[in-house]
Order: C-alpha cells, then sequence, then structure tokens
C-alpha cells in the first residue's frame, strides 16, 4: 500500500485496477462499497477483457480490501490469499458487520462471524457480474449463496426430565464458550421457585459463541405441568439435545418433551447421555437401546433415527464420543465434542422465502416475519417485549411494525422501541435482527399475543403456529374472607387480583383466566396443580393474598348439549413393590391398564384415565411411595362426562375456637390422626389442622389455655403441605387460604353448627 492507493492481485496472478479511498465517503454503508465494487467490475471487465467469472469469494475479498482503504489501517486478515474453505473472516467479520447497514447481504454477519463449510465444489461456482450488471443484483445474489452455505448460527433446544442434568450443562456449555462470563451454579434459574425446587419452570433463550459459531440455546422445563414452555419454544430451534441420566435412562417426562420435539420433521436430534461418572452403571448399551426404542416409536422422519450419542458430565464439566473414552484415565476435560456435534449435526435456520412484490415493496425490511413464541414485560420502561425467532427480512430499531392474527388480519400497529438478545444471562440490545436470530422485540403501540406474527409490510404472511394442548384443570380465586384476613396481604381486593391474573394470562399461553358474571371469583385454568400451584406461590410472595377452591376439571359442552370431559394418557413410574396398590388405586378411580413394563426395579404403567381421576393421584403417589414415583400426564381427548370417582381421602381434623395451637392439646390429639401445623401458630374456627385415621371429620379445641403443669409428650412433628399439595388435598366444601405469610386449609362454611344443618338438609335431599 502507497500513497494511500492500493493493488489487488487476483488468484490468477493479474493485478486489479487500483482504488481511490479519497473517492468514498469516510461513513459510506457496505451496500455503497458493493455499489462501487460495481462500478469496478464493468471497469475491470472493460478494460482488462477479463472472460473468466468473478467467484463470490473474490468479491468478498474486494471488498474487504475497500475497507482497508477507508481509514489507512490494515484490517486483521485471518483468512488466505488462496480464500480456502473455512473461515474467511474470523477477526475481520465483525468490522465488516459494523458496516452492513442498508444491505440485504447483512444476514450472513449479524452478530456472528460466518463460516463456509460446504462442498468445496459448490462453493466454486461462479457468481458472474456481467458488464452491466448492478451491485444490487450481485449483493441479492450473494445473500442466496450465504443462506446455502452459512453454518455460523444453530438454535437448539436441550431438553430431559427433571433433574437429569440440564441446567448445569447450559452453565458449563457457557463457562467453556470462550466468552469470559462469571458462571454460577444454575445460572439460568431466573426465578426464586427454580432455585428453591431445583426445576425450571420458564423456557430461557441465551446466546453464546464458540470459536467463530453462533448458538442460540434454549433451556426448557422437564415437567409435564409446563409443557406449554416446551410447546411454545420447539418452534424457534432447528435442533434438540435429548439429555438422559446414565443410570436411571430415559424417563416418563423424557419421552413426553422428546415426542414434542419430534413432531417437527426436520428437527435434528442429538443424544447426550449425561452423569457417566455417577459410581453406579448401567450395563453398556442398556441406556442406548431404551433411547432408541423411544425414537423408534416416535420419529416422524427417517432422518431422526440418525442421531449421534455422546457421553457427559455437566457436573464435571467433560464430554466424550464413546463411553470407554468418557470412563477412561485419559477422558477429556472439556465440551469440545458437544460444541463440534452441534455444529455439525444441527442445520443452520433457514429463511422463509419471501415474494419479490414483497420485496419490491418493503425493500428495507425485505419482509420481516417473527412468530410471537414467549410474552414479556422487561423492566427499564421497554414495554411489551416477544421473544421469538425471526423467519424472514430484517428488522431494525425504530422501524413501524404491525401484527397479525392466524388469519392474517392486522391486529395491531406500532414501532419498535428496542431490539435486544440474552448473552449469558446479561441482556443487551442489538440494532437489527435477521432471519433466524432468536431475539427479543420491545414494540410500543399494541400488546402482541400468542399466536400472533409481527411482520414489517401488510403482504407479508401470518406464520402459522401449532396449538398447544389446552387447560385441563381450574382453581377459583376469590377475596380472602377468613377471620385472619388482611393481616398478611398488601393485594387483597379483587381489582388487584384480577390485574395480576391478567398480567400473567398475557405472558403465559398455557394460563387461561376467566372472570364470573358477579366479578366474585376469578378462574384460573392450567394444565395441572403444579403450575397452578406455582403460579399462585408467586403471587403469594409478591404480596397477593386470596382464596383458592379445590381444583375442578375444565368441561365443556359439544354441539348437542353433551358436557364433555378431558382424558389423558397417564405414566406412571414406580417401585415394583408399589405396582399393585397403584394399579387398584387407579381402577377404583376409572382408570384402564394399556401397558406394563417392569425393567430391574422398576415398574412403567400406563392407563388411560380422566383427568377427574387423577386429582390427588400424585399427592397419594407421593406419599406411598415415599416421593419416588414418577407421574406424566398428557391430553389425550375430550368424552363424555362420568360419574365422579369416589372419594379416597380420609376425613380432616378441624379446629373450633380461635387462639394459638398449645403443643399439649397438639398432643393429644395427634393419636386421633396427623397434623399439618406446629404448635405456637394462630388459629380459628373451621380451620383445617390435620386428617383423621378415618372417613369423619372431628372439630376439636386445640388452643386452650392451661395451668402450666401439663406437659406436651412425643407430639409427631407435622407434615406440612406445600401450595400445590394443599390444593390436591382440599375437598369440594373445603378452601385453601393463602397469604404471603400462610398457607391454611380450612372449611368453606367456617362454624361446625352451619355446616352440621347444611349437611343435613343435602341429606334429605339426595
Amino acid at each position: 500500500m502507497s500513497n494511500g492507493h492500493f493493488s489487488w492481485v487476483k488468484k490468477d496472478g493479474r493485478q486489479a485496477p487500483l482504488a481511490q479511498p479519497s473517492q468514498l465517503a469516510q461513513r459510506c454503508s457496505f451496500e455503497d462499497l458493493l455499489d462501487y465494487c460495481g462500478q469496478y467490475f464493468e471497469v475491470l471487465f472493460e478494460k482488462e477483457k477479463i472472460e473468466e467469472a468473478w467467484t463470490f469469494e473474490d468479491i468478498l475479498e474486494w471488498v474487504a480490501m475497500l475497507r482497508f482503504s477507508l481509514d489507512g489501517t490494515p484490517v486483521p486478515r485471518a483468512f488466505p490469499p488462496t480464500m480456502s474453505v473455512g473461515n474467511p473472516f474470523a477477526q475481520y467479520s465483525l468490522e465488516l458487520a459494523s458496516l452492513a447497514t442498508d444491505c440485504k447481504f447483512y444476514t450472513a454477519f449479524v452478530g456472528a462471524q460466518p463460516t463456509f463449510d460446504c462442498d468445496p465444489q459448490q462453493w466454486q461456482q461462479p457468481m458472474r457480474c456481467e458488464t452491466r450488471c448492478s451491485a444490487r443484483l450481485a449483493c441479492a445474489k450473494a445473500q442466496q449463496v450465504l443462506c446455502c452455505i452459512s453454518h455460523s448460527r444453530g438454535n437448539i433446544a436441550i431438553i430431559a426430565h427433571v433433574d437429569h442434568g440440564k441446567t448445569t450443562l447450559v452453565d458449563c456449555l457457557m463457562k467453556q464458550s470462550g466468552m469470559g462470563m462469571k458462571v454460577t451454579e444454575r445460572m439460568l434459574d431466573s426465578k426464586d421457585l427454580e432455585a428453591e425446587r431445583g426445576i425450571t419452570i420458564l423456557s430461557k433463550a441465551t446466546r453464546i459463541s464458540w470459536n467463530g459459531y453462533l448458538f442460540n440455546i434454549v433451556d426448557t422445563p422437564g415437567h409435564a405441568d409446563f409443557g406449554g414452555e416446551v410447546e411454545r419454544v420447539l418452534s424457534m430451534v432447528d435442533g434438540v439435545v435429548l439429555l438422559v441420566d446414565a443410570v436411571e435412562g430415559p424417563k416418563a417426562q423424557t419421552k413426553f418433551v422428546l415426542q414434542k420435539a419430534l413432531k417437527y420433521k426436520d428437527m435434528k436430534p442429538l443424544v447426550v447421555v449425561n452423569k457417566v461418572d455417577r459410581p453406579m452403571h448401567r450395563d453398556p448399551g442398556e441406556v442406548e437401546n431404551d433411547i432408541f426404542d423411544i425414537f423408534a416409536t416416535m420419529a416422524t422422519s427417517d432422518s431422526q433415527l440418525d442421531y449421534p450419542t455422546l457421553y457427559a458430565s455437566g457436573k464435571a464439566g467433560f464430554c466424550a464420543r464413546t463411553l470407554e473414552e468418557a470412563r477412561s484415565e485419559n477422558r477429556p476435560t472439556h465440551m469440545l465434542a458437544l460444541f463440534e456435534t452441534i455444529r455439525d449435526h444441527v442445520p443452520p435456520p433457514r429463511p422463509v422465502a419471501v415474494e419479490q412484490s414483497i420485496l419490491d415493496a418493503d425493500e428495507k425490511c425485505q419482509g420481516f416475519s417473527m412468530l410471537v413464541t414467549q410474552m414479556d414485560r422487561l423492566p427499564g420502561g421497554l414495554g411489551p417485549t416477544v421473544t421469538g425467532k425471526v423467519y424472514s427480512g430484517q428488522i431494525f430499531k425504530g422501524e413501524k411494525i404491525m401484527c397479525k392474527n392466524i388469519a392474517g388480519e392486522v391486529v395491531g400497529n406500532g414501532k419498535v422501541k428496542e431490539i435486544t438478545v440474552v448473552q449469558g444471562v446479561t441482556r443487551e440490545p442489538v440494532k437489527r435482527a435477521t432471519a433466524g436470530d432468536i431475539v427479543s422485540v420491545s414494540v410500543t403501540g399494541f400488546v402482541p399475543k400468542w399466536t400472533q406474527t409481527l411482520v414489517s409490510h401488510p403482504k407479508v404472511p401470518s406464520i402459522a403456529c401449532e396449538a398447544i394442548d389446552p387447560p385441563v384443570l381450574a382453581v377459583r380465586a376469590s377475596v380472602n374472607d377468613s377471620p385472619l384476613a388482611g393481616k398478611d396481604g398488601k393485594y387483597i381486593t379483587m381489582n388487584s387480583i384480577g390485574e395480576r391474573l391478567d398480567k400473567e394470562a398475557v405472558t403465559n399461553p398455557a394460563i387461561e383466566i376467566e372472570v364470573s358474571g358477579q366479578r366474585d371469583y376469578f378462574e384460573i385454568r392450567g394444565r395441572g396443580e403444579m403450575q397452578i400451584g406455582i403460579l399462585i406461590e408467586e403471587m403469594r410472595r409478591e404480596g397477593y393474598e386470596m382464596t383458592l377452591s379445590p381444583p375442578s376439571v375444565v368441561k365443556t359442552r359439544n354441539e348437542d348439549g353433551t358436557i364433555m370431559e378431558p382424558w389423558e394418557d397417564v405414566t406412571i413410574e414406580v417401585n415394583i413393590e408399589h405396582g399393585s396398590s397403584v394399579i387398584d388405586r387407579m381402577s377404583i378411580r376409572g382408570a384402564t391398564v394399556k401397558d406394563m413394563d417392569t425393567k430391574g426395579d422398576r415398574q412403567t404403567l400406563k392407563f388411560d384415565a380422566s383427568t377427574q381421576a387423577m386429582l390427588g393421584m400424585r399427592s397419594w403417589l407421593r406419599e406411598v411411595t415415599g416421593g419416588t414415583a414418577a407421574v406424566v400426564s398428557e391430553f389425550k381427548e375430550q368424552r363424555p362426562e362420568g360419574p365422579k370417582p369416589p372419594r379416597a381421602r380420609n376425613g380432616v381434623l378441624v379446629c373450633n375456637t380461635l387462639g394459638l395451637a398449645t403443643p399439649v392439646d397438639l398432643g393429644k390429639v395427634a393419636r386421633l390422626g396427623t397434623l399439618f401445623i406446629p404448635s405456637g401458630i394462630e388459629v380459628y374456627p373451621g380451620m383445617i389442622f390435620g386428617q383423621t385415621n378415618d372417613f369423619n371429620d372431628l372439630d376439636t379445641n386445640i388452643s386452650r389455655k392451661h395451668d402450666g403443669y401439663e406437659s406436651a409428650k412425643g407430639i409427631p412433628p407435622p407434615q406440612e403441605k406445600r401450595l400445590e399439595e394443599a390444593l390436591a388435598f382440599i375437598e369440594s366444601d373445603e378452601k385453601l387460604e393463602v397469604t404471603p405469610k400462610r398457607i391454611y386449609m380450612r372449611k368453606a362454611i367456617l362454624c361446625a353448627n352451619e355446616r352440621r344443618i347444611v349437611a343435613k338438609a343435602a341429606m334429605k335431599v339426595g
């Protein structure tokens, strides 16, 4: 380089014409550079009479050298002069991306360093620039080439059964990505309840870069009650990592989440057998055979059966390609095998084709479309924020945007307030998003909803959306009317409860909220007792106080007026000694055994059961099996309403006076049943404090004043219930009082005499 000029020597050794940097504006866009290239193409073809076709790589190198000339300083060039297949931009790509402001070509460069792993013969196919070609045409052609061969990005979801190490594995990937993040344990578990219970409740997308590649990784819940989270995010990804415990093997919920993923025929799965460093071992090949059996029954394409299997320990931070390598003394100390397998096996996102008429009408955004997959309200005044994958085109901060429903009707207009991505757990703004990106878009002017599509032009079609399973359980929330109402809560009115529930319904599509005609209660509909329980638990920690009804089944009426109720496919895994008890219990409740499989000391039972029959079953299984049972239920169909299952719960111990529970009284009544509360807490008439040993309720006084000579003897520890356990426990004549400090079960009618009168009247009517 000399005197502000440079010359470029092509592969054939001939010298290209000198560029004049002074002729270029200092702040020119990438498209301007291509236009400048186009002018020199014409000069070159006319002057030099070169008949050979310029390849795509020639254009890229020419633009790189033009950028080199603008500021007079060398640009780091990691690619060789021969432009061999590999990573031709490396460190230079970010500098190049900063220039791409008004260019269709930008999709190749945003947020990552593109690489070109492809067939060299395909790479060498010429992209002709005729003597009168425009740079815009060259730009569009180059974009088409990059869409075919760019492997710079991969969108993947990680799915697993509860406690198989999914979140820990994501922590390890972030730590070893080379991004320099300070990674803490269970870093993506942003909710307090997630950290406390060790489960993932919300799906979360994070972006990590590794060795020039960009991976959008989505962490998904493993519990079936949060299946709505899984169903929503799977449309964003092109591959799934199925994580399976090396000892436990695939579990019931593993099958549930995998089935959701494999419904997409183009989904590329890969399997990671995790926790291979555990002291307990299964026979080699046993877990792998179980996994293949699941794939064989659930795969929707032959290609899904051709999946790679890796062996890892997320906690120890290594991954190997064979079980022998993973258990050897020379096992790896890194996750390189997993990074490389994701790179090689998961295809890059493919933009949806956009009609030429739309491209002409929407020149800047090129037919942008993004399906609303997740709704949030972020701090900082960003307003309604949607997360999803960009299916086509590109979008910029400040651009006008609109929202379409599934039918293709425009239902909202506004502007893009901010575009953000999550790097690790840090949310960072970006200027634009392009096809294949998973981003969050904050909007003004309207509130998007699940199943809707954000578009940049009215001609852009809406995106088809997979329906999620409907809610099957409902709980009614009303104002707390117990004698202790208002003592703990900050938000105690129907209006405040309703506003909070409405916000939840916007961000959580698996939750539905219905208001009663008299507006005296809200009906919360969800997938299961745990999902509803988690929502109420979050609300009470936020300062809400309310009374809840027992869970009921969401029933509908068909065209001929028949009442329909939901039925489910239920899978229960228990130790073999509990199998017969479970079958007896389920049979009594009207369920039908469909399949039974025994492996080792575990038995898998499959039932066809109504949702009504499953009410309270999870709590019973937890008590009978000591917490070793695993239950997964999936909505199957609506059937005509059947008879109500017989009552299976014992009676309850009910307090009949106001005061403080004393250890002496609790000690005396403990022989009559099981206690739910410790001594010293405030109680009131109608409050449930335990369970009897028979089917009869017992009202008694546990807050007497004692002279001090009596002492409590042998009080067993109380079996305190979590919120969802308490919900599953209460019967139709009972309620649940929820405050920031208390979770109390109580009778709907607090006075014992009034309850007896109502019971007698009911017997006469019966």
